[in-house]
């Protein structure tokens, strides 16, 4: 028999809510029941989020926990779209080599470098002069958002505003 997963499990706590679901279960099945991942779908839902913010704060059992929503969540079936979290490799191949080629880190402290760089104009000001040190084309500097010159308010950096 195929061990239960996640969905079986959210399925039993919307749409079936048998009380004796938790006896029925075999060890592996109760393995695959985790408290986090019920969670986490479940506020998927926007009217259930509060709830299960509330609920979350609570280090139940995972037989409790489903007792629980079986007895507070309406029965019935629910469709409960999951978001997913942003893609990590959103930041181009070049600009991850260049940087931690240029700070001598991994990969990985590269990403975490150009994210904290993105957070201010003047960082991702600094990430384009460095893709130009290392010789990258500008229509790829400014495709990757970093030919930040000239974005706030009209004011071009290095002109004074003009005077009407």
């Amino acid at each position: 028999m195929k061990t239960k997963g996640l969905f079986d499990h959210i399925n039993q706590i919307t749409s079936v809510q048998n009380p004796d679901y938790w006896e029925t279960l075999l060890d592996g099945d109760k393995k695959s029941f985790s408290n986090y991942m019920v969670h986490r779908f479940l506020s998927m839902k926007m009217e259930w989020v509060e709830l299960v913010n509330e609920l979350q704060k609570y280090k139940l059992q995972p037989k409790e926990l489903y007792k629980l929503y079986t007895n507070v969540l309406p029965k019935g079936k629910q469709w409960l779209k999951y978001v997913k979290r942003r893609n990590k490799m959103e930041h181009p191949s070049w600009l991850i080599n260049i940087v931690a080629n240029d700070m001598e880190v991994s990969k990985q402290e590269a990403y975490q470098a150009i994210e904290m760089y993105y957070l201010t104009e003047g960082g991702m000001l600094e990430l384009g002069q460095l893709a130009q040190k290392w010789g990258i084309e500008p229509k790829k500097i400014e495709k990757a958002g970093l030919n930040v010159l000239g974005s706030v308010g009209g004011y071009t950096a290095g002109n004074a505003p003009k005077k009407t």
